[in-house]
């Protein structure tokens, strides 16, 4: 009997292999291959190859019936019924800047678990069955501050574009044990290791990794950094820093113990890191009206009361 559908503004320039795999996760690709072979997968009438790019408004013809699988919501509009919201810095059709509290995953790990996405989509009320809100890059679960979501698939690729390339700047704050130098750059390869997500310097075989720093404030024992990571790997910031002597304030996992148990004892609960600011230097259709802006994102309350409790501002200073 088979079906068709309409390609979505979502998926304008992408293979139409691999729109069918997202559409359908649980069809073998044995079978998918097998149909274009026999030209069973056809764009506006015609054959189609795999590999083709198709367009919105374009109509693909399918020889299998599976209405059921085709409409049914994803586990990301699912979570959206829990009604939490999330502070918004910016939104339009295509993109959603929010200001991420810590301790919330920004993709579930659970079908149905709550997340940014969850949250992202209760908030902006979210209808469109065929897209989910998605992280454009990564933040940490304890990690808070600003996260960029595409809103369409044309946006989604565009920013993983302008990742790629380095146009996006992402600068962080951290608050740090130890009197670090005014300014300073780590250079060091990383590796991520074993099921425990742990991630180690390793000069051999680790992947090129490089950020830098800059002292906003400190007291000998502690220092405020505005941190700007060059690259985006994994635990980047944590790792780096401890690594020269300067483990973030509450990092159970890279930090001090003992520095650990002394915050803990005033309500630090968490490594003390921020996306304080992303800012958009070049962008492409469809997000081209971004560039050149900055979005910058307000510290939680628990950031908030260290920098207060130490007399510390974050006016005219460049953050």
């Amino acid at each position: 009997m088979g079906q068709s559908f309409r390609v979505s503004r979502h998926d304008d320039g992408r293979r139409i292999d691999k729109i069918i795999r997202k559409m359908w996760p649980d069809l073998p690709l044995s079978a998918l291959m097998r149909a274009f072979r026999k030209g069973m997968v056809r764009v506006d009438g015609q054959r189609s190859e795999c590999s083709v790019r198709v367009t919105e408004g374009q109509t693909v013809e399918l020889p299998w019936d599976d209405e059921v699988v085709k409409h049914a919501p994803g586990p990301n509009l699912q979570a959206a019924r829990t009604g939490a919201n999330i502070e918004i810095i910016y939104a339009d059709r295509d993109i959603c800047i929010v200001n991420k509290p810590s301790n919330l995953l920004a993709q579930p790990d659970t079908s149905g678990g709550e997340s940014v996405i969850s949250r992202v989509a209760s908030t902006l009320e979210w209808k469109d069955a065929s897209f989910s809100p998605t992280p454009a890059h990564r933040l940490d679960r304890n990690t808070s501050g600003a996260l960029a979501l595409a809103l369409s698939g044309t946006a989604l690729r565009s920013l993983h574009e302008a990742w790629r390339l380095g146009k996006v700047k992402k600068t962080y704050l951290a608050i740090v044990a130890g009197n670090t130098p005014k300014e300073g750059e780590i250079n060091s390869p990383l590796l991520k290791k074993g099921e425990d997500n742990i991630v180690v310097v390793d000069r051999a075989i680790g992947q090129t990794a490089l950020t830098r720093y800059r002292k906003l404030e400190g007291d000998g024992s502690v220092s405020l950094l505005l941190v700007e990571l060059m690259t985006g790997r994994p635990h980047q910031a944590r790792v780096h820093l401890a690594s020269v002597g300067f483990p973030l304030v509450g990092d159970l996992k890279y930090g001090n113990r003992r520095i650990n148990e002394e915050w803990k004892a005033m309500n630090v609960n968490r490594p003390l890191l921020h996306s304080r600011c992303l800012d958009f230097q070049s962008l492409g259709s469809p997000l081209a009206h971004l560039s050149g802006k900055k979005f910058l994102a307000v510290p939680p309350a628990d950031f908030l009361e260290v920098l207060s409790g130490r007399g510390w501002r974050l006016y005219d200073r460049g953050v």
